[in-house]
């Protein structure tokens, strides 16, 4: 494992309210590991309870973190586009605002413009979700 690179604004084009991953602990050549807390203002959030499929979003973002720290090279951060998800895992109901969360991704495959990622969601401890996401674009 290497060091983090950078806070998350450096990797990710989006910014609050969208910006939902709070601080990368660790990357590797494939893969990266990210941290999140989920908020009063999440805008998933209803009544304090977060649908898991909002996961896609979280787990998408930390594709794209995986893939700047990994080629971007002091560049900008291009906008990337999720364009599949092939399959994903719910193995809870909700999430619920102050839930700490764990995000791994794991690249697959990369053959440009297409990278395939595998992603899990863990909570307390537990694997939550689990998925693959193929995204377009996000490289420099």
């Amino acid at each position: 494992m290497t060091a983090p690179r950078g806070a998350v604004e450096d990797y990710l084009p989006h910014r609050p309210p969208m910006l939902l991953i709070d601080e990368i602990v660790d990357t590797t050549v494939t893969g990266v590991v990210c941290r999140t807390t989920i908020r009063p203002d999440c805008v998933f959030a209803t009544d304090g309870i977060v649908h898991p499929t909002a996961m896609i979003e979280i787990v998408a973002q930390a594709c794209a973190i995986c893939a700047g720290t990994q080629t971007r090279g002091g560049n900008a951060p291009r906008a990337g586009m999720l364009v599949a998800c092939k399959e994903a895992s719910f193995a809870v109901d909700s999430f619920a605002v102050g839930d700490e969360l764990t995000i791994v991704v794991e690249k697959l495959v990369d053959q440009p413009p297409m990278t395939a990622f595998a992603g899990t969601v863990v909570r307390d401890g537990a694997s939550c979700v689990t998925m693959q996401l193929s995204v377009v674009g996000g490289q420099p």
